[in-house]
């Protein structure tokens, strides 16, 4: 990747520690169809090829950040505009920022699920899914977070057998997509499909005849 120079003594633990994971990142993100290496500047970079919007990874400022400013946050940008990542990820404060660049890398490599993508990279996320989701009213809508997380929500119910909460759950996010997002009833109904198969069709019908809100039905009756 080039020569790392450091404007400051660090330690040398630490400084073994960023470059065992520079290896491991090196590996990842050349075999990757969906990040590519940039190492023609005097510092490389990692950039998403994934689609828009593009995200970018300053590898050696990262390293900088963690050993020389006692900085947690990635080095990172989407779009050309600086975005805050904490190299921590809830958890340990030493983690090398290696280590957490590894952990965006395959976080893209895994298509950036919402439930695990934090929130400034959220229009990764969503941009990602649409670029690449069949459903054409789901592709052209603008779907955030909470959209997803109430679909996480429903599937949780359905995988602990609490059905009902589950239509609740998928007649709520149906009907707020139909007023607040103009997602057609058509889209809506492809788009939770797999979660409301989930739920046998006794419970289905069950609810359907005594819905929470009268119009589920309009959604869920297929």
């Amino acid at each position: 990747m080039g020569p790392l120079i450091l404007d400051s003594v660090v330690d040398e633990e630490k400084l073994s520690a960023e470059l065992r994971g520079l290896d491991l990142l090196y590996e990842i993100a050349s075999n990757s169809p969906n990040w590519r290496l940039e190492l023609s500047s005097t510092r490389p970079f990692i950039r998403s090829n994934d689609g828009s919007p593009e995200v970018q990874i300053d590898v050696f400022n990262c390293i900088s950040n963690k050993l020389v400013r006692n900085n947690d946050h990635l080095s990172i940008t989407m779009s050309m505009k600086e975005i805050c990542v904490i190299t921590d990820f809830e958890s340990n404060q030493e983690i090398p920022s290696s280590d957490a660049m590894i952990s965006l890398i395959m976080l893209g490599n895994s298509g950036w699920p919402p439930r695990h993508t934090p929130e400034t990279l959220e229009p990764k996320s969503i941009g990602y899914f649409q670029e690449n989701c069949d459903i054409k009213d789901i592709k052209c809508s603008n779907l955030d977070f909470r959209d997803f997380e109430s679909i996480e929500r429903c599937k949780e119910h359905s995988k602990n057998k609490r059905y009902r909460e589950c239509l609740i759950g998928l007649g709520e996010l149906s009907r707020y997509l139909y007023v607040c997002k103009m997602v057609s009833v058509e889209g809506i109904v492809e788009f939770i499909s797999p979660i409301l198969k989930s739920v046998p069709a006794i419970y289905r019908l069950e609810y359907l005849d005594n819905p929470e809100e009268e119009y589920d039905s309009v959604f869920l009756n297929y």
